[in-house]
């Protein structure tokens, strides 16, 4: 079952506790903001861009991963 609503995760599952560590981050020159789901990776949420072609790069949608090096930056996958 898919529910497709505009309310809040919130109000639509009071009982869950959600409350994801949003950051805003860089890669390859695009500001995103990303949930840190491991200490060494993160997800994209959202691209924050005025650039179109950045909203088209595979390496860049929604659900990507990205992994921590070793240096501070990321890694695609």
């Amino acid at each position: 079952m898919i529910l497709w609503t505009i309310m809040p995760f919130e109000a639509v599952f009071p009982d869950e506790d959600f409350a994801p560590a949003y950051e805003e981050t860089e890669y390859s020159g695009v500001k995103m903001v990303v949930e840190k789901i491991s200490p060494e990776q993160c997800q994209i949420v959202r691209l924050i861009s005025t650039n179109p072609q950045d909203y088209l790069r595979r390496e860049l949608q929604p659900g990507s991963i990205l992994y921590y090096k070793a240096k501070p930056g990321f890694a695609a996958v």
